[in-house]
């Protein structure tokens, strides 16, 4: 059974958010590995305090 690690900043995902993107991936691992529907995929979404993020070349800093 597949698990995904998904890492994003903190206290940017609405509820809705999470459980589209737990959907997208697990529907996506299926049509990969060409599993029938009922197969579990685990996805974790890990949340990464502001100050410990960054990208391209950054320090994340949420939009105000």
């Amino acid at each position: 059974m597949p698990v995904a690690k998904v890492y994003v900043p903190e206290g940017i995902l609405t509820p809705e958010q999470r459980r589209e993107i737990v959907k997208g991936i697990h529907d996506v691992i299926l049509d990969v590995e060409k599993r029938p529907a009922g197969s579990p995929t685990y996805v974790l979404i890990s949340e990464v305090p502001v100050g410990d993020w960054g990208a391209t070349g950054n320090v994340y800093a949420p939009r105000t």
